[in-house]
């Protein structure tokens, strides 16, 4: 049975909210969603965050020209040896340095210590509730659209 989870992810890959901001995040949440739909994954190291069947292809942040698969799969394997502490590489496009968190991904994706994650959420947050809930946590968000 395949599903959709909403991820929602800070754009700083090391952040983790304190107690406090989780349990407002979630107390705002369950407003907007079931309660048995919301989790809040904390992980000891970065992660990569993906959007599964949802990844269509990857584009350079700086230039905008396409990242071949094979050139990030490297990057990713040399960040994932270090834990995804240092997610820089060179560009093949531009010869520039970048990160593999700043890339375009499509559809989102990113690296995060916290994830927060919503199961078969039937909708997206509007752009207020999205700034509220980047406002409760201190820190700008994410969100990643993920199906398996």
């Amino acid at each position: 049975m395949s599903s959709t989870v909403f991820k929602i992810i800070s754009t700083i890959p090391t952040y983790l909210p304190d107690k406090i901001q989780q349990d407002r995040a979630n107390i705002f949440l369950t407003t907007l969603f079931k309660t048995d739909q919301i989790e809040f994954i904390k992980n000891d190291t970065i992660e990569f965050v993906d959007q599964g069947e949802n990844f269509d292809s990857l584009s350079c942040n700086l230039c905008g020209q396409n990242i071949e698969i094979e050139d990030w799969q490297n990057a990713m394997d040399k960040a994932y040896d270090k834990q995804f502490t240092d997610l820089t590489f060179i560009t093949s496009c531009c010869n520039n340095e970048t990160s593999l968190n700043d890339l375009t991904y499509h559809s989102a994706a990113g690296f995060a210590k916290f994830v927060l994650t919503i199961s078969d959420a039937p909708n997206d947050l509007s752009d207020k509730d999205f700034k509220e809930l980047q406002d409760i946590l201190g820190t700008t968000l994410r969100k990643i659209w993920a199906h398996y």
